[in-house]
C-alpha cells in the first residue's frame, strides 16, 4: 500500500534519513522505531507531504506522490497523526474533530464521520464540548486520533503515539490501534517503546542516525539479540 524507496530528507545539511526503504502492506500494523533524532518523525512527514525528500520516492497504492501536496494525499485516503498531538487547546473536543472533516468529500459525510468515532470513543462524546487542554494525555491522544479517522482515511500514520502516557493509557492506545485495524484499517506509528511496539505490530523497522538496521517481523525482531542487548538493555547472560 506505501512503498518508500532509497529516501533522502536533508534540512539544510543535516541529512535526518540516509537512502530509507520500507514498505507496509495493506492490512498491516507496522511499527518504525528509534531512539530521538533517528529519523522516524522525517519519514512520517516525507509521506504526508510536510517535508520534500532531497533524493528518492514515495509512493500510495502504486501512485507517485511526488508534488502531490499534503491536502491531496489526505483525500487519497493517508491521515498523519503528527507527534504531541497537536490539538488546538483553546478550542472543544467537537471544534477539534469537525477540523478533520474539511475537504469537500468529507465535510459531505461530517455528521455520518462524528457518529462512528464517538461510537470508537465513547468519552468524546461526554466531552465534546470540553476545551481540548483540560484533558488527559490519553483523551487528548484520542481526540487526535478521531480527528484524523473524520476523513476516512484508508491508511493512518501515527507519530509515537504512546508518548508521555501512563502504562495504563499506553495499553490502551495500543488497544485501539489494533481495533482500527480489525476494522480494516492500515497502520503505520512510530514509537521509541520496543516492546510495546513489537507487541502492537504485525511488523518493524528500526532506524538508527537516518539509516535502518534491522527489520522483520515482530516475533523475529523480539527474538533477536542484538536488539534485546542494544535496544531493549536486556542483559542475555544474567541468570
Amino acid at each position: 500500500m506505501l512503498a518508500v524507496e532509497n529516501l533522502v530528507v536533508d534540512y539544510g545539511g543535516y541529512v535526518a534519513l540516509s537512502g530509507v526503504s520500507l514498505e507496509v502492506r495493506a492490512g498491516e500494523i507496522v511499527c518504525l522505531m528509534g531512539a530521538n533524532g533517528s529519523g522516524k518523525s522525517s519519514l512520517l512527514n516525507a509521506v504526508s507531504g510536510l517535508v520534500r525528500p532531497a533524493a528518492g520516492s514515495v509512493s500510495f497504492e502504486g501512485r507517485s506522490l511526488a508534488g502531490v501536496p499534503t491536502y491531496r494525499r489526505l483525500g487519497f485516503g493517508l491521515a498523519h497523526v503528527l507527534e504531541r498531538r497537536r490539538l488546538f487547546p483553546y478550542m472543544t473536543v467537537l471544534e477539534n474533530l469537525l477540523l478533520g472533516s474539511y475537504l469537500p468529500a468529507a465535510r459531505a459525510r461530517r455528521g455520518e464521520a462524528l457518529e462512528r468515532v464517538f461510537a470508537k470513543f465513547p468519552v468524546l462524546r461526554a466531552r465534546r464540548d470540553q476545551l481540548a487542554h483540560t484533558l488527559s494525555g490519553g483523551e487528548q491522544q484520542m481526540v487526535a486520533i478521531a480527528r484524523a479517522l473524520m476523513s476516512a482515511p484508508r491508511f493512518l500514520m501515527l507519530d509515537e503515539p504512546f508518548l508521555g502516557l501512563a502504562p495504563r493509557l499506553v495499553a490502551e492506545v495500543a488497544e485501539t490501534i489494533a481495533q482500527l485495524n480489525a476494522d480494516g484499517m492500515t497502520v503505520l506509528f512510530t514509537e521509541q517503546a520496543i516492546h510495546q511496539s513489537l507487541v502492537t505490530a504485525h511488523r518493524g523497522y528500526i532506524l538508527e542516525s537516518g539509516r535502518l538496521v534491522l527489520s522483520g517481523t515482530s516475533a523475529a525482531l523480539l527474538a533477536n539479540e542484538l536488539l534485546q542487548r542494544v535496544y531493549m538493555g536486556l542483559d542475555l547472560e544474567a541468570p
